[in-house]
């Protein structure tokens, strides 16, 4: 049974709404988000985050669109899911990024160490990049879904770090190893 002033009230962004809402659908929410997330402290934390993102950046929600309850728990869901995601893209990334052994040439054991001395002189996000799209062979638009970072942010840094690399590279083989 839908309250309509409580979802008029919603989206009038009420504080009491807001209240009464998470009393009200607080606990089907906690459910939907611990099917996703597996831990209970982590559905509460779920929770509480859809409840200060509707808060800080304004109520999504219209009654003409359906039940509060329903759009209260997709929220909830759609938060968990991007908080797996999140968490294992970080994982994955770091596990890409901690083995530089994974990202070496094959062909040359001195031009290897050269190039992973080389990378070591980047700075961190260059350097990520650069393992991604080179050794991993992702596309820009891989690498930035990857590292969750705009693709502009991606060329950038691959830009930059492609001179830092030339300009390491050109000298170190100039002066010798």
């Amino acid at each position: 049974m839908r309250d309509a002033s409580l979802e008029t009230a919603f989206a009038r962004r009420d504080a009491s709404a807001y209240e009464s809402a998470y009393r009200a659908f607080g606990p089907r929410m906690r459910t939907a988000a611990l099917r996703v997330l597996r831990d209970a402290d982590a559905a509460r934390e779920c929770v509480q985050d859809v409840f200060l993102h509707l808060w800080r950046s304004g109520s999504a929600y219209s009654a003409q669109r359906g039940s509060l309850e329903a759009f209260l728990v997709v929220c909830a869901r759609n938060r968990a899911l991007t908080r797996v995601r999140g968490e294992s893209r970080a994982r994955e990334t770091a596990r890409r990024t901690d083995a530089p052994e994974d990202y070496t040439m094959e062909e040359d054991p001195i031009e290897r160490e050269r190039v992973q001395r080389a990378l070591t002189r980047l700075t961190e996000g260059q350097a990520d990049v650069v393992r991604l799209a080179y050794y991993r062979g992702m596309t820009l638009a891989e690498v930035a879904a990857d590292l969750g970072i705009p693709i502009g942010t991606v060329k950038g840094r691959l830009s930059a770090a492609l001179r830092a690399l030339r300009r390491e590279l050109t000298v170190e083989g100039a002066d010798g190893p």
